[in-house]
């Protein structure tokens, strides 16, 4: 076999002996875009342990009453939920005016979880899943499948999400 198509063929083999290194998984892809709120400053994210199989997106804003009343509830669900499902991550997507109302919001609220950074929401591919209203949580799987909206993105109470998410990640559908 010709040596030039022997080392262009090479990659695929290896590919094909360990598929599941060879895929971009839905959390990596925005891994580069997340940052993490201390002290009212944006950090990179830093991932520990294994990429997340299912990853829910929060949209929701600093100025929205029902997303300031339901933010503390999601907090205390995901403190108590996440720590035992190693293979699901939360992330915010905010609909704030701007990054300083964003990580105001994330430190008032003290939300735990990972943030688009402001300046890369569009960028994310995130706005597909998102619906017309907030607050607003959806489900995706690693390959990107939408796991719990419904056609058309129609806006759901982010709160009978959260037993959805409960059964479809802990494998209870």
């Amino acid at each position: 076999m010709n040596k030039i198509l022997r080392f262009a063929l090479l990659p695929i083999f290896f590919a094909a002996l360990n598929p599941a290194s060879s895929r971009a998984d839905f959390f990596d892809g925005l891994q580069q875009k997340l940052i993490q709120a201390k002290d009212g400053k944006a950090l990179p994210y830093k991932k520990e342990g294994a990429t997340p199989k299912f990853t829910a997106i929060y949209y929701s804003a600093h100025w929205c009453p029902p997303c300031r009343a339901f933010t503390p509830k999601l907090v205390e669900w995901y403190n108590n939920f996440q720590p035992k499902h190693k293979d699901f991550q939360l992330v915010f997507a905010s609909s704030d005016k701007d990054e300083k109302a964003m990580l105001e919001y994330m430190t008032e609220t003290k939300m735990p979880w990972p943030a688009i950074h402001f300046s890369e929401k569009k960028e994310s591919g995130v706005e597909k899943y998102a619906s017309d209203g907030i607050p607003y949580l959806v489900l995706i799987n690693a390959e990107g499948k939408n796991l719990t909206g419904t056609p058309g993105n129609e806006w759901q109470h982010p709160a009978e999400l959260l037993k959805k998410i409960e059964n479809i990640v802990g494998d209870k559908k």
